[in-house]
């Protein structure tokens, strides 16, 4: 240890020995001395310079290096921080588009089951009308019962069932329908190409909607066609042309509201072509609504015409039918055949005689054989006439309704005893009134 220290101080000792530095100036010389412990101080402080200097490079360099990776680092943080907001922004503009498209669809899809559930509605309320003018029909003509002025029975059908109803509507028309409505329902797109869950979901409960509204609609339309077959067959069974029947009723109809308004045609229609759009129904759906509506006029139509035909008979109390339409021997000349164009019913004097159908007196007097006769035109061609009357309860001009008293029943003319001569006439021709009140026995037996 002791030879190491020796060693150091002798090293030492050379390369700090003491040195004199000469400075020569003006002709003067003088010079410097430097002890061995001023140059070890001289270069301790110059290590320590050099030392720090080493150091501030290296830091400098070091804290360059490290402020450039912060920086780095913070410019990645904020790329990474856009990179999150932009793909935040994006889904929420996805969200939005898709917002935008569910609210879209969803809201085309109730404005279309909204029209279609109006459309349908207003055709179940037309049927229902009409129903109810075949029922009050059906009441009041029910108020004289029989031809024989009894009650009718519950089992006592003068008629078969003229138009055999089948389900309504088929099973097999039924699947397909709805088939046909879910197929066409799920075609159609507000947004095309985006198909996700809800959408889906939607859209198939929509169309199960739909479906259904066109399965009432198609029973609807089954019940009003099975309407118009029955309606159809009764005026049939009275042996007069019912499409002849029909168009004159529109035409009648439609003359008398030209009247009332002072046009020469109330036909006029017009206006933009708007068609109709949305997701529930579509066109096929309104489409279907349009037929159906032209079925519901017919309908109403023959429904109005069948109001006007004389289906009842014309006395509500207790009667006989004493003589039926055709040849037959005369009553007053007993050995003589003659032609019969109505028939008779006697009951008691003085029961009360009504009209058998809406109409206007077109005569109330006497007339020869027939005694105090009432002559009512019910319109469509028909005229009723009313003979033998013990007395006339109603004038020349005077509009009558069905089951309105016209007269009382009596013997005046050419009678053998108290009853009624009843007589149909459709358009100048006498006909059977058996039939017409036998076609009216069905409507309230129905």
């Amino acid at each position: 240890m002791g030879r190491d220290n020796g060693r150091m101080e002798r090293a030492f000792g050379k390369l700090f020995r003491e040195r004199q530095i000469y400075h020569r100036s003006e002709g003067i010389v003088r010079f410097v001395k430097l002890s061995a412990r001023t140059q070890i101080l001289m270069a301790t402080v110059l290590g320590v310079a050099l030392l720090w200097v080493a150091y501030a490079s290296v830091n400098v360099v070091f804290k360059e290096q490290i402020i450039v990776s912060k920086d780095q680092e913070r410019r990645d943080q904020e790329a990474a921080y856009r990179r999150r907001l932009q793909t935040a922004e994006t889904a929420y503009d996805q969200v939005n588009a898709l917002n935008y498209i569910y609210s879209r669809e969803f809201e085309a899809t109730i404005s279309g089951l909204n029209r279609q559930h109006e459309t349908l509605r207003a055709l179940v309320e037309n049927k229902s009308a009409a129903d109810r003018r075949y029922d009050a029909l059906a009441k009041t003509l029910s108020e004289v019962g029989a031809p024989g002025g009894k009650e009718p029975g519950s089992t006592n059908r003068l008629m078969i069932d003229p138009v055999g109803r089948e389900p309504t509507p088929r099973q097999s028309r039924t699947s397909s329908l709805r088939d046909e409505a879910l197929q066409g329902i799920m075609n159609q797109r507000v947004a095309e190409g985006i198909d996700d869950d809800v959408l889906s979901t939607m859209r198939r409960e929509t169309a199960e909607l739909s479906a259904k509204q066109v399965v009432l609609m198609a029973s609807l339309e089954e019940d009003m066609r099975y309407s118009i077959r029955e309606m159809s067959q009764i005026l049939n069974h009275t042996g007069i042309d019912v499409d002849t029947l029909v168009e004159r009723h529109r035409l009648s109809a439609l003359a008398d509201s030209s009247a009332a308004t002072g046009e020469d045609e109330l036909t006029g229609q017009g206006g933009p072509l708007i068609p109709v759009q949305g997701v529930a129904g579509g066109n096929a759906y309104f489409k279907s609504a349009a037929r159906i509506e032209g079925i519901y006029e017919e309908l109403l139509t023959l429904n109005s015409a069948l109001e006007s035909v004389p289906l009842s008979t014309p006395i509500k109390v207790r009667h006989r039918m004493t003589s039926r339409f055709g040849m037959r021997w005369d009553p007053v000349k007993k050995n003589v055949r003659a032609a019969h164009k109505g028939l008779d019913f006697a009951a008691p004097r003085n029961s009360p005689l009504v009209a058998t159908a809406p109409g206007r007196v077109t005569f109330a007097g006497r007339r020869g054989g027939f005694g105090n006769t009432v002559e009512i035109d019910h319109g469509n061609g028909f005229k009723t006439r009313f003979a033998h009357m013990n007395r006339i309860t109603v004038r020349a001009g005077q509009t009558v309704n069905l089951h309105d008293q016209v007269g009382l029943l009596g013997s005046t003319g050419r009678s053998t005893g108290y009853h009624v001569h009843y007589e149909i006439h459709y358009r100048g021709r006498q006909i059977d009134p058996l039939k017409f009140i036998e076609a009216g026995r069905y409507v309230f037996e129905s």
